[in-house]
């Protein structure tokens, strides 16, 4: 089947804009796709957009449901939406495609957090790959930033997807919590059906260890490339079954005759697990050598995860320091990937809670109106050109979430000095 069964040409032009994403679907990516028309119709350009295939935790929604609120939301651009293949998974084998259709020139419209690590498609353009092919040539190839583009929702921070997994995810959401998130955060054309449906799906899948992952292939029973096994004598006679030596026993074995500690009289006893080592037949198989590194590297892996991957310390807590407190928890944002923000967002949460009630403190937020992003604040208008040139000169991760203005005191401030006017005699003094 060819690649352009999956990616049908939406016009007759020589440009062409591409939205490229793996989102949950929610009104963030519509004002994406909608910027992406908007700048297919500002430059004469074709419009595309491509869904990832990714699925797993952390994008539980899969392709086809995404694909089908896309169409939903844009009826009359319903074939412009395409989801990835096995043909054409990624954002470079999508521009091959567009090559291929003769576009010249292409924009590839993104979040403003994935314009730097997807700028990687600018390498490719004219230049060969590790292959020595060429995989597309155009005369200009840009990644732009939705914000970037004149599309009405270009001043809109349209929700994330990390606190609609992590509500998800609360023990202490209530059902009617929940699906007000979602339903917030969802494009209206969806009815509350249709949110809700989305919001189990995508709960349910989150609980599952399978979702998303690639069924294991069927094991072969066949020696895998003896050549990798040399250190193993091949025999032609049949294996007799016998204890599997442990992985303790030869890593113990090793180490001495690497450090030529092995004495010179070996008792009998040994001198059978030596040579079943080295003679068995059934060992002289990849499968056999994978099954002692995982007996071998089997301790140190999970001393090593333990505390990464579970919700239980690594080690027990010290007795004196059990002691001195009234126990203690183990926190962490959901995924590990910024400890610190979620420990000041927890620390905030603390000082709101009134210590008389666990439940979920009322007005209390999960992150604050930037999130984790810096924010950068000018008090002039030198300031503000300074903070512009700045973010054209440094690549950054940036918007501008508040309009030009200038800046203004609260009414309820006293604009009356306290100290009376000094009094002047008819001279002046």
């Amino acid at each position: 089947m060819l690649l352009r069964e999956f990616l049908n040409r939406t016009g007759e032009g020589k440009a062409a804009v591409v939205g490229w994403g793996r989102g949950m679907g929610h009104k963030g990516h519509m004002f994406l796709a909608s910027s992406v028309l908007t700048q297919a119709k500002d430059t004469g350009a074709d419009p595309y957009f491509v869904v990832s295939r990714t699925i797993g935790k952390d994008d539980p929604i899969t392709p086809e449901e995404k694909l089908s609120i896309y169409k939903r939301v844009f009826p009359k651009h319903g074939h412009i939406f395409h989801t990835a293949t096995d043909e054409m998974p990624d954002l470079t084998r999508v521009l091959q495609q567009l090559s291929k259709h003769g576009y010249t020139d292409v924009t590839v419209v993104v979040g403003a957090d994935q314009v730097k690590a997807l700028s990687y498609v600018k390498q490719y353009n004219g230049h060969p790959d590790k292959a020595g092919n060429i995989p597309y040539s155009f005369n200009s190839l840009n990644v732009i930033a939705r914000q970037e583009t004149n599309d009405p929702s270009k001043e809109q921070e349209g929700p994330r997807a990390t606190p609609m997994r992590a509500i998800l995810q609360d023990p202490n959401a209530t059902e009617e919590e929940k699906f007000a998130a979602w339903r917030d955060a969802m494009s209206p054309e969806l009815s509350d059906d249709e949110v809700r449906d989305l919001m189990h799906k995508a709960q349910q899948r989150m609980s599952d260890p399978s979702f998303g992952k690639t069924p294991k292939k069927p094991k072969k029973e066949k020696v895998a490339d003896e050549s990798m096994m040399g250190f193993l004598a091949k025999t032609t006679k049949p294996a007799v079954k016998k204890t599997s030596t442990s992985a303790e026993e030869m890593r113990k074995y090793f180490e001495k005759e690497k450090a030529n500690e092995l004495p010179k009289v070996v008792s009998d006893l040994d001198k059978k697990k030596i040579q079943r080592v080295h003679t068995r037949s059934d060992e002289n198989s990849i499968k056999y050598a994978n099954k002692l590194i995982r007996e071998m590297r089997a301790k140190e892996f999970t001393r090593q995860h333990l505390s990464e991957l579970s919700v239980k310390p690594a080690m027990p807590i010290h007795p004196e320091l059990d002691q001195h407190g009234q126990g203690a928890y183990l926190a962490r944002d959901v995924g590990g990937y910024d400890r610190v923000y979620h420990m000041n967002r927890l620390w905030m949460a603390m000082a709101m809670a009134d210590g008389k009630s666990s439940g979920k403190i009322p007005g209390a937020n999960a992150s604050s109106w930037s999130e984790k992003y810096n924010t950068i604040h000018p008090f002039s208008d030198a300031d503000d050109l300074k903070i512009q040139a700045a973010l054209k000169t440094v690549p950054s991760d940036h918007g501008h979430i508040a309009k030009d203005h200038k800046s203004k005191e609260h009414d309820d401030v006293n604009k009356t000095s306290p100290v009376a006017k000094p009094k002047r005699n008819k001279y002046g003094v």
